[in-house]
């Protein structure tokens, strides 16, 4: 099923990787250089919400837990997954208790990440189902 992800890193090489492997996908992807970029785009589609987030924990500015937590405020339902290539187990913790699905260690293997996207995205069709 195609779906609609954002992706926010500020490492350009990763973001472009991400960006190219989630589109054969045939997922419609948008791709931001900082949490404020994604910030102001998620609020730009609101009440409309991306299926997915893919949110880098560590950048420059808002950082990924800071932009989690002001996604919260704004869209409570929005389905966002934070990679990290240096996360703590504590951050791990403060993520999931911020609602993110899940908290992955970013790779050079972009096929590790493929599983975790479509597990959230079944999750969130399940949801909708759900609430249907």
């Amino acid at each position: 099923m195609p779906a609609s992800i954002y992706v926010a890193d500020d490492e350009p090489v990763l973001l472009n990787a991400l960006v190219k492997r989630l589109s054969q996908g045939q997922h419609q992807v948008q791709s931001f250089k900082s949490g404020d970029e994604l910030l102001a785009a998620v609020e730009k589609s609101l009440p409309t919400l991306p299926d997915l987030i893919l949110l880098d924990l560590k950048m420059p500015g808002r950082t990924g837990l800071e932009t989690l937590a002001a996604i919260r405020e704004k869209a409570k339902d929005a389905v966002v997954i934070i990679l990290t290539s240096y996360g703590t187990v504590e951050e791990a913790v403060e993520a999931m208790k911020l609602g993110a699905y899940d908290f992955i260690i970013k790779t050079v293997d972009l096929q590790l990440v493929e599983p975790v996207v479509n597990r959230a995205l079944e999750h969130l069709s399940l949801r909708r189902q759900a609430g249907k």
